[in-house]
Formats: C-alpha cells, structure tokens, sequence
C-alpha cells in the first residue's frame, strides 16, 4: 500500500548528464514516471557563453543588386566567397542561401532584361552557396535606384528555406536606395506607380521573419536614410564598403556577422517540438534586454511538464538567442495510464488508511 500511494502522489525524476557544450542548457535531460494527469516542475538554467558561439543554428542569405554599378562589389564576393563561407561556418549549424535583384523590367526603372528579383539558392551547404554566387553577373539597370524592397521582401518568405530554429540573417549588398511607390519622409523619393511594396511593407515582412538586415553599401545605398531604416528596424548593422578590394569586402562581412553574434536581446526556450500529449508551461516566457557576449551570462527558467494523455513520449526543448537555438534538453514523460487522485479522493484514502491503523491497534490488544 505505502508503495502504491508513493506512486500515485510522486514522481520519479531523473537527470542525466552529457557533454556539455559552449552554451548550454542544463539538466541536459530529463525524466518523469507516474499517472497520467502528473505534473512535473524543473528549472532550466540556459548558459550564454562569453566569446564567439561555436555551436548555435543560422540561416545567412546573401543578397545583391546586380546591375551594372555593381561589378566591383559582386567580384569581390565571388573571389573570397570560399573563406568567407568556411569562416561563417564555424559559429556552429549554418546554411546559407543566395539571391539577386535588379528592377522590374518596365521602363524607366528597367530594361527588357531585367528582374525584381531571383532566389539562386535556397539554405544550404556552402558549395550550393559558392555556386550560386558565381551566378551574378552586373548587368542592366535604367535607373540609380532598384528593386530591392521587393527582393527583400521576397528573401523573407518561407520558399527561401529558413530552418526553424535558426537565427536569420540577410546580408545585404547595394549601391542605391530602393524605389518606393509612397516614399519616406512622405512624398520624398517616391516612384508613384511603382509595383513594389513600401519601406514599410518590407520592414514588417523582415520583423515578422524573425531576420536580421545587416547591409553593405558601395554607394549612396543609405539615400534618405532608407538603409539605416531598415537595419535598425531588425537589429541590424549598416557598413560602408569604402574598397571593393576582395579583402577589405570579406573582412567587413566577417566584422558585421561577429558584432551580430556578439550581442542579443533575447533568451528563451523553444517548446515547439513537445507532443500535444504533454502540457508545457515556461516561466518567464523569455529574458529580454540588451546582453553581449563580453562575459558568460545564465538565465533560470521554470518548466512545468503535466502529462495529458497515457504513453511514452520523448522530445526536445532548446535553448534559443535571438530564435536561434543553441543547446538541446533531451525529455521524457512516462505514464501507465492511472489518474492523478482528485483531492478528495486522497482524503478518503487517508482516512482508510488511519481506519486500517485503529483496527490493527484493536486487534493487537
């Protein structure tokens, strides 16, 4: 009996080590056993390491004007795209994808030949990226200012592939402000009738993505602010490309993407692979504010697991920056199927069990 009711009012938690890595999320596991309808409580302490993250999930999607201002630029790339890629690789879980714009092909913004916008590459390996990349060529364009409002407006969609989980970043390189149908300021540099979305529309795609802006400027890309706009909009960086010289352009996006990792905003757990079967429940839902990677940082989470519905069910909870996920917590809820005892139910049980007390002392006198 004292075994039974242990089992119906307590549970059988189990941590479970494994190697620990740069960040990390600990218990690194967890088990619970017992009726269904039990709850299980644990604190998740996520640790955000000082220095370069080597273990973290990104998608970085390269996108640029390819017309014909553009050759020294898109050279660049190309010759240094090989260590800029491996070096980028070496955060942890990183795909990339490739894309291009130039303008719709309506005079006077475009000539025949032209295009709003062409996906290269979806995320993936840096090969496919190297590839793609080759791809560019600078060519057509009638006017200064392009399509890329439109283009990164279209980056963000889901058909680009951007992996669950990942910290999402755009890299974007340009020469001159994209056409606006409104213009902002009101009225300033507007192209009225142009079939593009506004700055507005695109910054709202870019934020509801989840993506991270960081630009490079060859020109007079921040025309109007529109650049700085945008990046700042999504936590992100504007550089000026004073040289196209392949070294200083590798080393500029080396530096952006460091600063990128270097400082994040906020610190939360994904629960989007727990089954329907198990209730999850997070407090605090998440720590914002303005952290960097100067020092380690920890952050205690509350965990309550309740188990819904009879079975074995294992799944995984990360620990995510900025949505990308950087350590993963191994979990498992066991039942057999009991229900958890009402609180009167328990009371009816003490009050047998103090019963069967009294008539065992009766009997023994």
């Amino acid at each position: 009996m004292r075994k039974m009711l242990y089992l119906l009012v307590a549970a059988a938690l189990v941590w479970l080590p494994i190697a620990a890595m740069a960040d990390s999320i600990s218990p690194s596991s967890f088990s619970g056993s017992g009726p269904t309808g039990a709850s299980y409580t644990v604190t998740k302490t996520v640790t955000v390491s000082a220095g370069t993250p080597t273990e973290g999930q990104g998608d970085i999607f390269f996108l640029s004007d390819t017309t014909g201002s553009m050759g020294g630029v898109i050279g660049a790339v190309k010759a240094t795209a090989t260590s800029v890629l491996n070096s980028l690789s070496a955060y942890g879980n990183i795909q990339f994808g490739v894309g291009n714009y130039k303008d719709f092909p309506t005079s006077p913004w475009g000539g025949g030949g032209d295009y709003p916008y062409q996906l290269n590459a979806t995320m993936n390996g840096s090969g496919a990226a190297q590839t793609a990349i080759n791809t560019w060529a600078a060519s057509g364009g009638s006017d200064g200012p392009e399509s890329e409002l439109y283009a990164l407006q279209q980056a963000a969609a889901a058909g680009t592939g951007w992996r669950a989980g990942s910290e999402k970043f755009i890299l974007w390189f340009g020469d001159w402000p994209g056409h606006d149908p409104v213009g902002v300021p009101a009225g300033t540099n507007a192209t009225p009738g142009y079939p593009g979305p506004t700055e507005a529309a695109t910054i709202a795609a870019l934020q509801a993505a989840g993506i991270t802006v960081l630009a490079f400027d060859s020109g007079i890309l921040d025309d109007y602010g529109q650049a700085s706009r945008i990046t700042a909009a999504t936590g992100g960086s504007l550089t000026a490309l004073g040289s196209t010289d392949p070294d200083d352009v590798a080393a500029a996006i080396l530096a952006a993407i460091e600063e990128a990792f270097a400082t994040y905003s906020t610190v939360s757990l994904d629960t989007s692979e727990v089954p329907t079967e198990v209730g999850v429940s997070v407090t605090p839902g998440s720590y914002d504010g303005s952290f960097d990677r100067s020092i380690e940082r920890t952050f205690s989470f509350e965990v309550t697991f309740t188990d819904l519905k009879p079975g074995d069910h294992s799944f995984s909870i990360y620990a995510t920056v900025d949505g990308g996920r950087i350590a993963t917590e191994s979990d498992r809820i066991v039942s057999g199927g009991g229900e958890v005892p009402e609180p009167a139910t328990m009371i009816l049980i003490g009050s047998g069990l103090l019963g069967l007390a009294g008539l065992r002392k009766k009997f023994k006198k």
